[in-house]
């Protein structure tokens, strides 16, 4: 795809120290001979994976760097409730067809999609608020599962048979906004985490899903074997 090889071109420039030519839609489609609406849609995903701040009607600005720690694993909820020895609960809030935005669909590629709207509750207090959107042409069928119990990961591998063969995700520090706040019983502003995720099965997207945790309810933690020492 001819965005593609803009977006590849300017994150090039982005990892140097000054970007060597300007981060506009009208120069990049004049510099690679492509269309303004292409030249946006490069610059859009950069912007939403943290390479970008753009500013309307001025050229894009690089970001502050931002640094990734990649040590999260797709995990169903009630085998997480399990292993912390916690008792599960959820809540539907949402299940139905509905329009994608516009992150979503540069993300699946899809203008509707299936949307689930899930609220997790660990020992009887609200700690997750899950938005997820599915590829309707694969995912269309999900619908009439119980997803109060069942695993969206698991009926998409073992009942839609749907192989998983890669996941993207960001996680990052967030203020929790007044809606999601008042569900997950904490003021407006206070701290969470936010983590997004993209699945797909081989190059396909599938499932586009945003989790937002309590800040006070959940913590990272990992171990690993190191592959070699480094200064």
């Amino acid at each position: 795809m001819k965005y593609l090889r803009v977006k590849e071109a300017v994150l090039q420039e982005l990892r140097k120290p000054s970007p060597g030519f300007p981060l506009s839609e009208n120069s990049l489609a004049r510099r690679f001979g492509v269309s303004r609406m292409t030249a946006r849609r490069a610059l859009q995903e950069l912007e939403q994976e943290g390479w970008l701040r753009r500013t309307q009607g001025r050229s894009s600005t690089p970001a502050p760097r931002r640094f990734s720690q990649g040590f999260l694993r797709v995990r169903p909820f009630y085998e997480f409730a399990q292993a912390q020895g916690a008792r599960p609960k959820t809540q539907v809030m949402a299940a139905e067809l509905r329009p994608t935005p516009p992150e979503v669909q540069t993300r699946l590629g899809v203008k509707q999609a299936v949307y689930v709207e899930r609220l997790r509750f660990l020992d009887e207090e609200p700690v997750q608020r899950e938005a997820r959107y599915l590829n309707a042409e694969l995912c269309g069928d999900i619908l009439e599962h119980d997803l109060t119990s069942e695993s969206i990961h698991d009926l998409l591998v073992h009942t839609l048979g749907l192989p998983l063969t890669k996941v993207w995700q960001r996680l990052e520090a967030v203020a929790l906004e007044q809606e999601v706040a008042r569900l997950l019983q904490q003021p407006e502003g206070a701290p969470a985490l936010r983590l997004e995720r993209v699945t797909y099965t081989l190059l396909q997207p599938v499932t586009w899903v945003e989790y937002l945790m309590r800040a006070d309810r959940y913590y990272l933690e990992d171990t690993f074997i190191p592959q070699g020492e480094r200064p």
